[in-house]
């Protein structure tokens, strides 16, 4: 359910704390069905025993030993609901704590960069002392609750000493009957006392239950539609129209905008930081649906395709390229279900990552730990590249491949890159506007709306936006050192740049 919600409940949500409804809540309701539910069982088949064991000799004896039962279930009662609440609460923080941790660990670069060990570490102490205080208040009314169950039981039994001690006297049972009375009511005190202390474990298991059905509530933004079908073989042609889109009513992103792009093509998106463009591309693999306008995928409305099916014909690759814990085969296989080996080999070699896996100890069986931390930002891009070399989409999607890569991982992640978009519909996010020149159709965003599109010549000579944002990025002259652009397929192969060598001195960047 979680990995189904849309991307916009997950940018709004903590990792550790849905970690810690993965784990520690569904723990708290495993226990209950495990020992809880079997508790239950055994001791109240052994206090209906004996109360019609008691029921057979002396009806009277049998009601007050049920008469116990109702001041057993008020004290329990009245316990329950603190807590439950001190459970939720207690839960709440442990999640906090989860997520605090999972955050400032998968962030200690940065942390320690910043010196900001002290900071991080006071910080996790004040959400353990909110966890503290929530499973010491959750203690204290459990240690409560003991004893008031242990009061009512010895009240009863104090009730049937007095009352069979009365009836001895009066001749109407004898002694040893009196003994068979306090002694089944001994025997049903501790199962009793049990079944009271078990409102704490259902307690805590209800305030579990709570937090996951919250969770399961919660109704994925963008879904199935009924009706949907599976998509057929895509030729990659895209249409957005009039397409208004925000994250909130007063947040609008993107506003009437409309475009449309033949199979083949590249398609640059170009503009100010937080001008629309990731969120442009988001809406092609459904990602977000618009409030108003229609996305066409070779002019049908991509919602009347089923979710897997669309984006089973996209490919996308991050400017932060994500890599999972396993080996390197594995990462590039992740693409596709059922690659062979020759397969993510050949993807391997295209996407310009076969020499220096090569390299390592265990070629592609290498292991390469979470988020792929044991390689280097282009060599996990190049990755990234062959996985989604392996998927052969005819879509693909590109959110800044080269961010922060030095001059030769640049140039052969670029290399790789013009190999994947060759006969694919691509569309590419930029900020070095020498990389995109050669695109067959640039689009300019600014504060969600289009601007002006055109090819690179076509702009230049408009003399707009896009040619001050491209005057500005070259200001520093022809002598910059700059990175390879992205050739269309349509185009001459433009020849593969050679590495940049710094020659002991510092190469100013774009």
């Amino acid at each position: 359910h979680i990995q189904r919600l849309s991307i916009s409940f997950h940018k709004q949500s903590r990792v550790g704390d849905l970690s810690a409804r993965l784990t520690s809540d569904i723990q708290n309701i495993q226990d209950m069905v495990s020992s809880g539910l079997n508790n239950l069982i055994t001791n109240t088949l052994s206090i209906f025993g004996v109360v019609i064991v008691v029921a057979l000799v002396d009806w009277r004896f049998a009601l007050l030993m049920l008469g116990a039962t109702p001041l057993l279930l008020f004290v329990a009662g009245s316990y329950r609901k603190r807590i439950r609440q001190a459970s939720k609460k207690l839960r709440t923080a442990e999640g906090q704590v989860g997520a605090t941790a999972q955050e400032k660990i998968g962030a200690i670069q940065v942390v320690q960069a910043f010196a900001n060990e002290d900071d991080e570490a006071a910080q996790f102490a004040h959400q353990t002392r909110k966890s503290l205080n929530a499973g010491l208040e959750l203690s204290r009314l459990q240690s409560e609750l003991s004893p008031l169950v242990d009061l009512v039981g010895v009240i009863a039994l104090a009730a049937i000493t007095w009352l069979g001690a009365r009836e001895v006297i009066l001749g109407r049972i004898t002694l040893g009957y009196l003994l068979l009375f306090t002694t089944y009511l001994r025997s049903i005190l501790s199962p009793a006392r049990q079944l009271a202390k078990l409102s704490t474990q259902f307690s805590k298991a209800d305030a579990s239950a709570e937090r996951i059905q919250d969770l399961l509530d919660i109704q994925a933004d963008v879904r199935d539609l009924p009706g949907a079908r599976t998509a057929p073989q895509l030729q990659g042609a895209v249409t957005l129209q009039n397409i208004y889109f925000g994250y909130g009513k007063d947040q609008p992103i993107l506003r009437d905008v409309s475009l449309r792009v033949k199979p083949g093509m590249t398609v640059a998106l170009v503009g100010p930081t937080g001008s629309g463009k990731s969120t442009f591309i988001g809406l092609i693999p459904r990602f977000h649906d618009p409030q108003e306008g229609v996305v066409l995928l070779d002019d049908i409305d991509v919602r009347r395709f089923t979710l897997r099916s669309l984006r089973d014909q996209i490919s996308l690759v991050l400017q932060e390229p994500v890599l999972f814990n396993g080996t390197i085969r594995d990462n590039i296989a992740y693409g596709r279900t059922g690659v062979s080996d020759m397969e993510v080999l050949l993807a391997a070699k295209a996407a310009n990552a076969h020499e220096f896996i090569s390299r390592l100890s265990h070629g592609y069986g290498t292991v390469i730990g979470e988020r792929g931390g044991t390689l280097s930002g282009g060599q996990r891009q190049r990755i990234s590249i062959a996985r989604a070399v392996v998927r052969n989409a005819p879509i693909l999607l590109l959110d800044e491949p080269t961010s922060g890569l030095d001059g030769e991982s640049e140039a052969l992640v670029m290399d790789a890159v013009r190999r994947l978009m060759r006969g694919r519909t691509t569309f590419v996010i930029a900020h070095r506007l020498r990389t995109i020149e050669h695109a067959d159709m640039i689009v300019v965003l600014e504060r969600g709306r289009i601007r002006e599109v055109g090819t690179h010549s076509d702009l230049i000579r408009m003399g707009g936006m896009y040619a001050r944002l491209h005057a500005r990025q070259f200001a520093d002259g022809p002598g910059t050192a700059q990175p390879a652009p992205i050739a269309t397929p349509s185009r001459r192969e433009l020849p593969r740049p050679p590495s940049v060598h710094n020659e002991g001195r510092d190469i100013p960047r774009p």
